[in-house]
């Protein structure tokens, strides 16, 4: 589509109003736009990128340390991190857990993904599954002090990686 304007180049520009019912559109070139004034700073065009909606969307409500924390893998901080939208490197989500874990809650509904597995994948992924679960157990029996719980979730956890010849994690 031709600008309406000067008629020579490409509309890139699509400007549509509506007043009480009363729908204008406009359709310009990028030089016509700007002497019109619809790009200048005074009409901003709204920033539609991904990381900005998620920002948007999620409204970041949690408490930052007076003294940011930095990951040690990129250097970035969760500010940082917040305003990109996308995080630095893989240590960023162990630096900065306590803040992403809630809010990967909030947008997914849980933390752990869940994607689709490859059929000959499925029973691994299963085990895989029990053994993070069993973990996440092992984890929250040692904070509450749990310790006979947990010596059994270890010796399952275990056993589950010996029987399926899972790496063993320490």
């Amino acid at each position: 589509m031709l600008c309406q304007l000067c008629g020579q180049r490409e509309a890139t520009v699509h400007f549509k109003e509506v007043i009480n019912g009363v729908t204008r559109e406009l359709h310009l070139c990028e030089v016509c736009a700007e002497k019109e004034g619809f790009l200048s700073k005074s009409f901003p065009l709204p920033d539609f990128s991904l990381p900005s909606l998620i920002t948007g969307l999620t409204e970041f409500d949690t408490v930052l340390p007076k003294k940011e924390k930095k990951c040690p893998g990129c250097g970035l901080s969760y500010t940082q991190i917040e305003k990109k939208g996308k995080m630095g490197c893989s240590l960023c989500y162990q630096t900065f857990e306590e803040y992403i874990s809630p809010l990967l809650e909030k947008i997914h509904g849980r933390v752990l993904h869940r994607g689709k597995v490859p059929r000959r994948g499925k029973m691994r992924s299963k085990i895989e599954r029990q053994l993070y679960q069993l973990r996440q157990e092992l984890d929250k029996a040692v904070k509450k002090e749990e310790y006979e719980r947990a010596a059994k979730l270890r010796d399952k956890i275990k056993k589950l990686q010996k029987d399926e010849n899972f790496p063993t994690t320490n």
